[in-house]
């Protein structure tokens, strides 16, 4: 593991309470000193813009930001993925703005897919952006970090109705015409700290920007938790619509088929792994949910395999993964798709003595999905018909 993940788990491990001790205690006053200032500096940079000291940019489309107010793990980027979905067969023009976080791309404006092709590769895209290409054929995806200026691109050259700002609560750059906030119900806010000494981007009384708060994985979590989060919103925002969405197992996929895009006529139904043990793969912002989706479809977890959100795999880690899954007699080691762009591909194509598994995932929007398919669908139509004004 790189020295720069080892540092961040170590700090993450500290702010957690998980390390104790003497060093940990001085860490941690100065995680908490340096959260004050963090957050002194967000509220100073939001009241800038508040106050008209800071302009937005207005693109002439409907721009819809999905984000969060913590850091990592709600599920956004396969709600990015159904949402955009959802909107595309509504017979708009979806394009997707992402910042391309840890992409090889530096320049202002990198045309990962136009909706018919793809045009980088995962280390030019990052991980994030090239799944929702490779995943959402008739949506486009731009990356680049000045969304004003990659909004713009979408439209004039794009041609883009309808724009997603895929983890813009915070980027307040660019105007949104609709603010939604995903809330994981099984990891909900963190330590209730603001980074770094926590996983909050911004203070809860944040939450009142937000049109819908997006309840994510609620078939993972218990009727008072999810009523314990709504509490928290209508303490801050009375007015927004509560949404509520699950992560659906769908199927598997063999890497090498997944590798190749060949689904439909390769899917494995979810109960080849029953009563099997498995290894779980993952490098995502919440592995605790991934495995406890794989143990749901009846298989038995063997060994957890843990890396920091969006880590690159090299050849010598797999081949320990595999080791691994070898030594403990397991009939498959299963991934997650994000993870599955960043595996290497001598690694896929090689003589491997287990198979590994793709765990395919569909989000599904369930309570309050159609007053925010009605809302959407009312703004969008009027914001277009005013030409964006």
């Amino acid at each position: 593991m790189r020295q720069m993940e080892a540092f961040q788990i170590y700090l993450y491990k500290i702010a957690h309470g998980e390390k104790k001790g003497f060093i940990a205690a001085i860490v941690l006053a100065v995680l908490r000193i340096l959260s004050l200032i963090y957050g002194f500096g967000v509220g100073l940079k939001l009241s800038l813009y508040k106050h008209g000291f800071l302009r937005q940019h207005k693109l002439p489309c409907f721009v819809i930001s999905l984000g969060n107010i913590t850091v990592g793990g709600t599920g956004k980027t396969p709600t990015a993925q159904r949402l955009a979905t959802i909107i595309r067969d509504m017979g708009y023009r979806v394009v997707i703005l992402n910042r391309g976080y840890r992409s090889a791309w530096k320049g202002q404006v990198g045309v990962v897919s136009d909706g018919d092709k793809i045009y980088m590769s995962v280390t030019e895209a990052g991980d994030e952006a090239y799944l929702m290409a490779k995943k959402l054929p008739g949506v486009g995806v731009v990356i680049g970090k000045k969304r004003a200026i990659t909004g713009n691109y979408a439209v004039d050259k794009l041609k883009a109705e309808v724009i997603i700002l895929d983890d813009g609560y915070q980027h307040w750059e660019l105007a949104r015409d609709l603010d939604i906030v995903l809330i994981d119900t099984i990891n909900v806010f963190g330590n209730n700290f603001l980074l770094p000494r926590g996983t909050l981007r911004e203070p809860l009384a944040n939450l009142e920007r937000a049109h819908a708060c997006l309840l994510t994985k609620v078939d993972q979590s218990t009727h008072d938790a999810r009523d314990g989060i709504r509490d928290i919103i209508k303490c801050y925002n009375d007015t927004a619509l509560i949404v509520e969405s699950i992560h659906n197992p769908r199927y598997f996929i063999e890497i090498e088929e997944w590798y190749k895009g060949i689904r439909t006529k390769n899917m494995i139904p979810l109960d080849i792994v029953k009563g099997q043990k498995i290894v779980a793969l993952s490098a995502i912002g919440n592995p605790p949910s991934f495995e406890q989706t794989i143990t749901g479809v009846g298989a038995e977890v063997v060994e957890t395999v843990r890396y920091p959100d969006h880590h690159d795999y090299t050849m010598a880690e797999m081949q320990h993964v595999m080791q691994k899954a070898v030594d403990n007699g397991a009939y498959a080691i299963i991934t997650t798709e994000k993870d599955a762009v960043k595996i290497p591909s001598e690694f896929i194509h090689s003589d491997r003595p287990l198979r590994m598994y793709v765990l395919g995932i569909e989000i599904y929007f369930t309570e309050g999905h159609e007053e925010l398919m009605d809302c959407i669908n009312k703004k969008a139509q009027e914001v277009l018909h005013s030409g964006g004004k």
